[in-house]
């Protein structure tokens, strides 16, 4: 992914419409590109201070202490996503093995 390209998906970052693939793509290039970082913690530092500055709620504002969060939470989701991936092919792979070997069994019935 490149600058532009990162720059171009801040908002929907942000708005949490990116797919799955370009999520990845988005938070390796940010953590890897200090300018695209910085354009989003800023970004981000726009919309949380004017969306603080909206809610009735009293609270600290933690504005990059929130960026980071919304950084993990997204590592997070597409490592959950890549060990579900995983899981149902172990899965998958479990249940062909269990056939061939019920098949297998079931012909030696039939043989004998």
């Amino acid at each position: 992914m490149t600058c532009l390209d990162a720059r171009k998906r801040i908002y929907d970052y942000l708005n949490h419409k990116l797919s799955d693939e370009d999520l990845k793509e988005f938070i390796d290039h940010v953590n890897g590109c200090n300018e695209c970082m910085e354009e989003l913690r800023i970004t981000h530092m726009v919309y949380s201070g004017v969306a603080e500055l909206d809610s009735d709620k009293d609270s600290d504002m933690d504005i990059d202490g929130a960026l980071k969060r919304h950084i993990a939470d997204s590592k997070f989701y597409l490592m959950r996503k890549f060990v579900m991936k995983i899981m149902v092919m172990v899965v998958d792979t479990i249940a062909f093995w269990a056939a061939v070997v019920i098949f297998i069994m079931q012909l030696r019935i039939w043989i004998l």
